[in-house]
């Protein structure tokens, strides 16, 4: 019983942790398929899909910033 407590304590105090990662993953997976299908549609392989990766590097780099000034 006392190492299942233990084990929820430590999961609780990682969530926020592991949901910045799952945040910053998909907000690089949304600007990177964005510009693929983009190019696709536009056939500006690959400017779009490069362009919109430098934005979704520069949206996680900004929200970082943030997160790392903000702590409560």
């Amino acid at each position: 019983m006392g190492k299942t407590k233990n084990w929820q304590s430590s999961l609780r105090d990682a969530s926020p942790y592991l949901s910045l990662g799952m945040q910053l993953a998909m907000t690089m997976a949304a600007f990177a398929l964005g510009g693929y299908f983009l190019d696709q549609w536009l056939h500006t392989t690959p400017w779009l899909i490069l362009v919109c990766s430098i934005v979704g590097m520069v949206c996680i780099f900004v929200r970082l910033v943030h997160i790392a000034y903000h702590q409560d």
